[in-house]
């Protein structure tokens, strides 16, 4: 209606935005293409909000509020606040990485979280994204995505693209899906073998930007 055009719901397409990678870079462009599409009242017509590597670091931090496509204006500001007067703890990071360290899936990925995402964004997510699967919110569904490396080297295209929303994550290719509060747990064959604690949204940042997913 805002926009003069007189259409049904029905006629209305599912409208997605996709964000690119590019660490930092793609988080600032992120934050600025959704902000002139809040400005050109758009983003009110998106049903999906997408992305990999950089552009997820913008999604985490603006779905801390369950509104933000209402208020976009404050929710730029509280980034880039965060972004340019933020500060980056030395003790900090070294309480996440001793916490990461006693989990037998330590890796590298745990490392590049704690130190150069934390160190970028200014940030330590502690949220589970499945906390968000219960809220009620205007918001374009965000579906996080990245590429599992080994399928990719092993030329098993189908099963490349792992995709994380609140609800479920798997291989959309494969049809093959778990709930997400169970990412980070052991499965086999579909059975679950060990219920381990769902990753946190600073681990799931670190292991989206390097574009790697083992589970």
């Amino acid at each position: 209606k805002s926009l003069s055009l007189s259409l049904c719901q029905e006629d209305v397409p599912h409208i997605a935005i996709l964000g690119s990678g590019g660490g930092l870079r793609a988080m600032l462009g992120m934050l600025g293409t959704l902000v002139q599409l809040g400005e050109e009242e758009l983003l009110d017509c998106a049903l999906y909000l997408c992305g990999v590597s950089g552009s997820t670091w913008c999604m985490s931090s603006l779905y801390q509020d369950h509104m933000w496509s209402s208020n976009l204006p404050a929710a730029e500001k509280k980034i880039s606040d965060r972004l340019t007067k933020g500060t980056w703890s030395w003790s900090e990071m070294m309480k996440r990485l001793k916490k990461a360290e006693m989990d037998d899936n330590f890796s590298l990925t745990d490392v590049w979280a704690a130190t150069g995402v934390y160190y970028m964004t200014k940030e330590m997510d502690t949220r589970k994204l499945s906390e968000e699967s219960g809220t009620k919110s205007e918001n374009p569904f965000p579906i996080y995505a990245v590429i599992d490396k080994k399928c990719k080297q092993g030329g098993l295209t189908k099963a490349s693209w792992f995709e994380i929303t609140p609800h479920e994550a798997g291989y959309s290719g494969l049809g093959y899906y778990v709930e997400t509060s169970h990412m980070g747990s052991r499965f086999k064959r579909g059975e679950l073998l060990e219920n381990k604690e769902e990753m946190d949204m600073s681990y799931l940042k670190g292991m989206i930007l390097l574009m790697i997913v083992n589970i």
